[in-house]
C-alpha cells in the first residue's frame, strides 16, 4: 500500500528563546525579567548523559535579562554574547521577535559589474500555522526609495525559497526594501538588502579608508579652506566640500574605497573652553546638540544626502562618526533625562583625568568636559535610544557603517548592542562596517585591548595603535626599530586568528602629532604659541613616504588621515588639524608624498597579492625590513630601510616564484631567485611585482 508523504511547507518563524547550560551537581535553572527575577529559577531539562541541560521559553516579544545557575553560581550565560543591565550588574540578553507576523531572511545578494542584481533568501510562516495555505508566501518585490525593483524569477509557496532579480541598475550602492506577504495578507518582517555594482573594493578588508575632517578639508564646489582664525575656530570646510572631490576624482587617484567623515551632528554655537585652556567652536563635530540633525554651518542634511549620492554613484562607502558616550548639556535628550538615570550625573560626577578622577579608574562614568554629561548605559531607555540614533543615520541617509568614538569610555555590551542593530537590520552579512576606536598604548596589552571589542558579535575592526606607536619609533623617531614593528604584527596575527576581525592600519590620526612633526622633532608645539614649522629638508618626508608605503602594504585595513598625503605638519590637536592646502601650493617635498601616495593607494587597489596575500618576513633588523605577501595568483616583496646609506637586501629565494621583479615606484627590474641583492635607497623602499603585473601601470598616475 502506497503512502502518502505531507506537503512541504514553509519553515515557522521560532521567536523562544533557548538556554543551555552543562552541570554536575545539580540541575542548573534560569531566572530572568520573563519571570520577575523569581528565585528559584526554571529548572533546565536534561539531555543525555553529557551533563548537558536546557529550557526553552516563550515570553512575549521584547527585550529580556536573565542569568543561569550553574555548578559555579549564578552568572551571565556563556553561550550568549549579548548583555544588558540588571541594576548595575551585566546579564544575558534575550531579544524575543514578534511571531505574530512572517519573515524573511536574505540568505545572499549578487551584484555584477554590468548591473544585474539578485536576491535570494527565504519566507518564513507564522509557527502554528500548519497547512494553513493562506500563511504561505503569495508576493514579494525588493524596490529602492528611487523605485527600482528587482522581481521575482523564483518562488516556492512549499519551500518559502524565493530569487529576485533585475537588471540595468547603475554603478554605486542599491538598498533595497522587501515587500513580501502572505496570501492572507500579512506583511513580513525583512531586513533591507545591500547590492553594490562595480564597488572600488567588494570586501572592507581589501580597501583603503579614507578620513575626512570636513570642516578643515574644502568649502563648496571644492575651494580651497584657508586657515581657521585661530586653531580652535571653524575654517569653513563643507560636506559639498568633500562631495566635489569625489566628482573631482580626488579619491579615485589614491585609490580609496572608503571615507570616513568626521561627526556630522549639530553642535553648539560660540566657542567653549578646551582641556587645554584655549576656546573652541564645535568645528570637529563631537559636541552632539541635537542627535539626529545634521549641522548646518557644513552644509545640512540635504548636502549629506548629496555627497553619500554621488559618493555611492563613485562605488565609494562612506562611514559616519558616531559618538555615543557623551552628548552636549543643551541637547534636548539632557534636558529632558537628566534625571531620569539616563546619564552618570550628580554629586560623584567627575571629569576625565582630572584629580581623583583618573582615566584608570573611572574611564566609564566621568565626564570628558563639564558641558558633555556622560550616558549611563545600565539605563535600559538611554541604550534604546542610542540604537535608535545609530538606525536614524544607516536609514535616513543609506550610509555604510560607522566610525565608534571612544569605545573603551561605555561598557562592551554597548558597542554589541550598535552592531547586533547593524547586522540584524541589514543583508547580507557585513553590509555595514564597524570600526571603532580603541585608544592605546604600544605593545601586546595594547592588542589584547583592543581584541576584547573585536570578533563575529562585537566591531568588525578597530585602529591599530599598537602598530602606529611601532612605526613611529621604528622610523619617524629612529628610537626603535623594525623588529618591533614585526613582534608587533606577528601578535596582532596570532590574538585576531579566526576572528573575522581587521585592523585599520594609520601612520596617524585626528588626535596625535602629525607623523612628519614626530619625525622633525616638533611634535609637542602648540598651536597658539609655537606650531610645528614645515620641514626645511627632505628627510622627513622620506621617512612619512616609508610609513605610507609600509600601511599600504601590510595586512589589513590601510587608513589615510586627510592631509597626510601631501606631508601636512602639526603638532598636538589641535595643530595637527589645519587646512587642507590647494594642491596648487604645495612645496616640491609635498608634491613627491603625494605622487607617492597616489602610486601607493592604487598600487593596493590592483594587487591581489597586497590586498589578500600572506604575509611573511624575511628579513628584520633595527634599519631594514623585508616581507613577501603571496596569494595564488600574485606575488609581492616589499623591502624597506632607514640606513643612511643603500642598502643591499636579498630577496627570499624559495618564498616567492624566480623570475623577473619590477619595482612598482620606480620602473626598475630585478631577477629574483639568483641570489642577486637589491640595492634600496636611503629611507627607501622596493615593491616588486612580477613583471607581467597588470597592476605595475595601473599603479603610475600622473604626477
Amino acid at each position: 500500500m502506497a503512502s502518502c508523504a505531507p506537503a512541504a511547507s514553509p519553515p515557522e518563524r521560532d521567536c523562544t528563546v533557548t538556554v543551555w547550560a552543562q552541570a554536575t551537581r545539580a540541575i542548573p535553572s534560569v531566572t530572568g525579567s520573563f519571570a520577575g527575577w523569581v528565585t528559584p529559577g526554571l529548572p533546565m531539562i536534561a539531555h543525555g548523559q553529557d551533563d548537558w541541560y536546557s529550557i526553552t521559553l516563550s515570553p512575549p516579544p521584547g527585550e529580556y535579562g536573565y542569568l543561569v545557575t550553574d555548578d559555579s553560581g549564578s552568572h551571565p550565560d556563556p553561550h550568549n554574547p549579548q548583555r544588558t543591565y540588571r541594576g548595575d550588574d551585566e546579564v544575558s540578553l534575550a531579544v524575543v521577535a514578534d511571531c505574530a507576523a512572517p519573515a524573511i531572511t536574505v540568505d545572499a545578494v549578487d551584484a555584477a559589474d554590468d548591473g544585474t542584481v539578485s536576491v535570494a533568501g527565504t519566507f518564513w510562516k507564522v509557527p502554528g500555522t500548519g497547512g494553513d495555505p493562506s500563511a504561505r508566501l503569495a508576493s514579494i518585490v525588493a524596490t529602492t526609495a528611487a523605485g527600482a525593483a528587482l522581481e521575482a524569477v523564483e518562488t516556492s509557496s512549499e519551500t518559502g525559497r524565493f530569487v529576485l532579480r533585475g537588471a540595468g541598475f547603475p554603478r554605486g550602492k542599491h538598498t533595497f526594501h522587501i515587500e513580501a506577504r502572505a496570501a492572507s495578507g500579512a506583511v513580513a518582517d525583512a531586513p533591507l538588502a545591500v547590492a553594490w555594482v562595480a564597488p572600488v573594493a567588494r570586501r572592507w578588508e581589501r580597501g583603503l579608508l579614507y578620513q575626512v575632517v570636513v570642516d578643515r578639508f574644502r568649502k563648496d564646489g571644492g575651494a580651497p579652506v584657508g586657515p581657521p582664525e585661530t586653531p580652535g575656530h571653524r575654517a569653513g570646510g563643507t560636506l559639498d566640500g568633500v562631495r566635489a572631490a569625489i566628482e573631482s576624482g580626488y579619491f579615485d587617484e589614491l585609490g580609496v574605497s572608503t571615507l570616513w567623515l568626521s561627526p556630522v551632528y549639530v553642535n553648539p554655537p560660540g566657542l567653549l573652553p578646551g582641556r587645554d585652556g584655549e576656546m573652541y567652536e564645535g568645528y570637529h563635530g563631537y559636541w552632539p546638540l541635537a542627535s539626529r540633525a545634521v549641522e548646518p554651518k557644513i552644509g545640512g542634511e540635504q548636502a549629506l544626502h548629496e555627497l553619500i549620492a554621488t559618493a555611492h554613484g563613485h562605488g565609494l562607502a562612506v562611514l559616519l562618526d558616531l559618538v555615543p558616550n557623551h552628548l552636549y548639556e543643551e541637547n534636548e535628550r539632557y534636558t529632558l533625562h537628566a534625571k531620569d538615570g539616563w546619564f552618570n550625573d550628580g554629586p560623584g560626577v567627575c571629569i576625565c583625568g582630572t584629580p581623583g578622577c583618573s582615566w584608570d579608574q573611572r574611564i566609564q562614568d566621568c565626564w570628558f568636559a563639564d558641558y558633555l554629561p556622560d550616558v549611563r548605559w545600565q539605563s535600559d531607555d538611554a541604550m534604546r535610544a542610542t540604537i535608535e540614533d545609530l538606525r536614524f543615520w544607516m536609514e535616513t541617509f543609506d550610509a555604510d557603517g560607522v566610525r565608534i568614538d571612544a569605545v573603551p569610555m561605555m561598557p562592551r555590551l554597548a558597542t554589541r548592542r550598535m552592531t547586533l542593530s547593524l547586522r540584524r537590520d541589514h543583508a547580507p552579512e557585513g553590509a555595514l562596517f564597524s570600526i571603532g576606536e580603541v585608544f592605546t598604548g604600544p605593545g601586546p596589552e595594547g592588542t589584547d585591548a583592543i581584541k576584547y571589542f573585536l570578533g563575529p558579535d562585537g566591531l568588525n575592526s578597530a585602529f591599530d595603535f599598537p602598530l602606529t606607536w611601532a612605526l613611529r619609533g621604528a622610523i619617524a623617531q629612529e628610537s626603535g626599530g623594525f623588529g618591533d614593528i614585526e613582534a608587533t604584527l606577528l601578535h596582532s596575527e596570532a590574538a585576531l586568528q579566526g576572528s573575522g576581525a581587521v585592523l585599520g592600519r594609520m601612520v596617524g590620526n585626528h588626535d596625535m602629532p602629525r607623523f612628519l612633526s614626530e619625525a622633525t622633532g616638533h611634535a609637542g608645539g602648540n598651536a597658539w604659541s609655537n606650531p610645528a614649522p614645515d620641514p626645511a629638508d627632505a628627510l622627513p618626508y622620506d621617512k612619512l613616504r616609508v610609513a605610507l608605503a609600509l600601511v599600504m602594504t601590510l595586512p589589513g585595513l590601510p587608513v589615510i588621515y586627510y592631509g597626510d598625503e601631501v606631508g601636512l605638519a602639526g603638532g598636538s590637536d589641535p595643530d595637527n588639524r589645519r587646512a587642507l592646502p590647494d594642491e596648487a601650493a604645495l612645496s616640491a617635498s609635498q608634491r613627491d608624498v603625494l605622487h607617492t601616495t597616489r602610486r601607493l593607494g592604487r598600487l593596493r587597489a590592483c594587487s591581489v597579492a597586497l590586498k589578500t596575500g600572506l604575509r611573511k618576513a624575511f628579513l628584520t633588523t633595527k634599519r631594514t625590513y623585508g616581507f613577501t605577501r603571496v596569494a595564488a595568483e600574485e606575488a609581492a616583496i616589499v623591502m624597506i630601510s632607514t640606513e643612511a646609506e643603500a642598502a643591499q637586501i636579498v630577496p627570499p629565494l624559495k618564498a616567492v616564484p624566480p623570475g623577473l621583479y619590477v619595482d612598482a615606484v620606480s620602473g626598475e627590474s630585478f631577477e629574483v631567485g639568483g641570489g642577486a641583492p637589491v640595492s634600496v635607497a636611503p629611507y627607501s623602499f622596493r615593491i616588486l611585482l612580477p613583471e607581467n603585473s597588470p597592476c605595475l601601470s595601473a599603479s603610475n598616475p600622473s604626477p
